[in-house]
């Protein structure tokens, strides 16, 4: 019996027990901010990939094969998935239209361009994925 007092009453190695058992809640934790960094990080990178294919367009770019191209090569971590659209559209107001025809009112329709990006992000460690669309609309 006194030796069971003598065990209980005995605090070395406290700090190895709590160590042993705040641990594991610590490893996930730091595992899954490791994940989600990595996920913000290919969205920041797709994003920054548009945002250069645009800045092609707003310096007076008109080929869209070669804004899609700038895309491409542009976005770094870019997933096997990955698909690149490059569109040119005529707004008249709010309304889609023909850019070789005047609007309604006789004036001229408004041209645009749109890059559109989609791909599935995953994590570093855990196998799964994301499914991530973004776009940007260019005047």
């Amino acid at each position: 019996m006194s030796m069971l007092r003598h065990f209980a009453r005995d605090r070395r190695g406290a700090s190895a027990v709590e160590f042993a058992l705040i641990a594991p809640v610590l490893a996930v934790t730091l595992l899954g901010v490791a994940e989600y960094g990595h996920v913000v990080y290919q969205r920041t990178d797709m994003h920054g990939a548009l945002r250069s294919g645009g800045q092609y367009v707003l310096n007076g770019g008109r080929d869209l094969a070669v804004a899609r191209e700038i895309v491409l090569r542009s976005w770094s971590s870019m997933p096997e998935d990955a698909l690149v659209e490059a569109t040119r559209f005529c707004l008249c107001g709010d309304e889609e239209h023909v850019c070789t025809s005047p609007c309604d009112d006789e004036s001229v329709p408004e041209a645009y361009v749109s890059l559109r990006a989609r791909a599935t992000l995953g994590g570093v460690v855990l196998q799964y994925g994301e499914s991530a669309d973004d776009a940007i609309r260019v005047r």
